[in-house]
């Protein structure tokens, strides 16, 4: 009678970690965007693009703009992120200069979310120049922007 017992209080309870255990990330990414574009939405900022699951992308900044940038990564096996944004430029002295990293924000599920944030005054005469963004490991990349 016991080892009944034991039986059916166990199987709860693995049930439940095996349910934990799997990952429903798509889903988690979903939910995360939902949280950042509100988010977004409410300190007037527009929605810019969005890139899935990629290691590099690429977009054209313009001047006296605000962009946040959100990189939504699974963290299931809890990699070490490397995230990054510069400026695209042959000069290295101003692409150091203009490269910034994000913070940490949340996790919705296995989704992590880090945040970057810059502003374009000054692109050195030009209208717009290009930024690039760099994850490690691959991420959904969310750019949106406030003039």
């Amino acid at each position: 009678m016991k080892k009944f017992l034991v039986l059916f209080l166990l199987l709860p309870v693995s049930i439940y970690v095996f349910c934990q255990s799997t990952s429903n990330y798509p889903g988690d990414v979903d939910k995360a965007f939902g949280l950042i574009k509100n988010a977004a939405f409410k300190h007037g900022y527009k929605y810019l693009i969005t890139f899935s699951e990629v290691t590099q992308a690429a977009i054209n900044v313009e001047k006296n703009t605000s962009y946040t940038v959100f990189f939504v990564y699974d963290n299931s096996k809890h990699p070490a992120p490397n995230f990054k944004a510069f400026l695209m430029t042959p000069d290295s002295a101003m692409r150091q200069k203009y490269t910034a990293k994000p913070y940490d924000l949340t996790q919705v599920g296995t989704a992590r979310a880090a945040q970057l944030n810059f502003q374009t005054k000054d692109l050195q005469g030009a209208d717009t120049r290009p930024v690039k963004f760099e994850a490690s490991p691959k991420a959904t990349i969310y750019v949106f922007l406030k003039k």
